[in-house]
């Protein structure tokens, strides 16, 4: 049984009188992320802050050593799909998968499995089915013997077309079943990953670097290791300290950040992320609150992260570090990704009409 041929199925038992799926079970081959190398996986994702629609169904795959840049519009959703990919946001809906674990609620609109366990729908099936064979409500017959008169095939479209409304009109919220609550609630069991564990493993960095000012430069940087106990206090200390001899800035491991320049926090604020030691970096914007002179200095260290093979996405304005860092470029208008290409085709030969006048204005 796959997500993608579920044959609608009906109980015989008189009693029930329902229409659902035989032996249900979370098989393996339900895991949405399959393809092998897949590190962050991105769902049909929408975002709402109100009546405001920021993310509008994006789906994305992040593979293992990948370099991502995200270009785009001011207000066009960048940022938002970035603090997503962490749970900083939580999707309104959609889901993101960490490997083969889901690290935000289950979208019921994604799995058919879970969408025919509800009562919802197999009201609206058994109604329409009723419909289609000229059957009353109120006569009595058997699913069973309705699925015979009208045939698999006609109850199958029956089956999709149900679960469309009910994709369309949200009608889960409205009549969620026992059996349907349950259903989620063991999917959700299998395949989610505790939040903290997921952010360990993917470290993020802001545009305005985030630092605690009343902490010295050692103290930002071993702070969360030590608290999630993830290292010792003395493993800490000697990661962090070969990090901050590898940026520079070794001779202000005692300073405080306002001590600091923008350029320096900021590469403090990477450093400070890697003794975490993470398997994928996000860089929201990192040049953006910087000065023109200290833009050059943060990108390199960027680049050399890139160049050792780390897995990154990156929210940028520069354009030129993106064509020359990035092996893929995501553009974003409108909360969709408009555009996706490698940065030699998409910068040279882009398709898009918007991605032709964005371009023209920031090249």
């Amino acid at each position: 049984m796959t997500e993608d041929n579920l044959d609608i199925i009906v109980s015989d038992n008189s009693d029930e009188k329902e229409v659902g799926l035989k032996n249900i079970e979370f098989v393996d081959c339900e895991i949405a992320n399959t393809v092998k190398g897949v590190v962050i996986d991105v769902k049909n994702i929408y975002k709402y802050f109100g009546k405001l629609n920021v993310l509008n169904g994006i789906s994305c795959e992040i593979k293992k050593g990948d370099k991502v840049a995200i270009i785009g519009p001011s207000g066009s959703g960048k940022s938002t799909l970035l603090r997503c990919m962490n749970l900083l946001e939580e999707p309104t809906y959609g889901e993101v998968w960490l490997d083969d674990r889901l690290i935000t609620p289950a979208d019921p609109y994604l799995h058919k499995s879970i969408i025919c366990q509800s009562k919802t729908y197999k009201k609206l099936v058994e109604a329409e089915m009723r419909k289609r064979a000229g059957i009353s409500q109120q006569e009595k017959i058997s699913l069973a013997a309705l699925t015979e008169k009208i045939g698999t095939e006609v109850a199958e479209s029956i089956s999709q077309d149900v679960i469309m409304n009910i994709k369309q009109n949200d009608l889960l919220k409205k009549n969620e079943g026992a059996k349907y609550s349950d259903a989620l609630k063991k999917y959700n069991y299998r395949y989610n990953l505790n939040i903290n564990k997921a952010r360990q493993r993917v470290g993020m960095v802001f545009q305005h670097f985030n630092l605690f000012n009343n902490l010295t430069i050692l103290q930002n940087m071993i702070l969360s290791p030590v608290q999630l106990r993830l290292k010792s206090t003395v493993d800490a200390v000697k990661k962090a300290l070969n990090l901050l001899e590898r940026i520079g800035l070794l001779d202000k491991k005692d300073e405080y950040p306002s001590k600091l320049s923008g350029g320096q926090k900021q590469r403090v604020a990477i450093a400070r992320a890697l003794v975490m030691e993470p398997e994928v970096m996000l860089f929201d914007e990192p040049t953006s609150a910087l000065d023109p002179e200290m833009v050059g200095e943060v990108l390199s260290l960027i680049k050399d992260l890139a160049d050792e093979g780390m897995t990154m996405v990156i929210v940028t304005h520069e354009m030129g570090f993106a064509k020359e860092v990035a092996n893929r470029v995501l553009f974003l208008d409108g909360g969709k990704i408009v555009e996706e290409n490698t940065p030699e085709e998409l910068f040279s030969n882009p398709q898009n009409d918007r991605l032709k006048d964005f371009l023209s204005k920031v090249l």
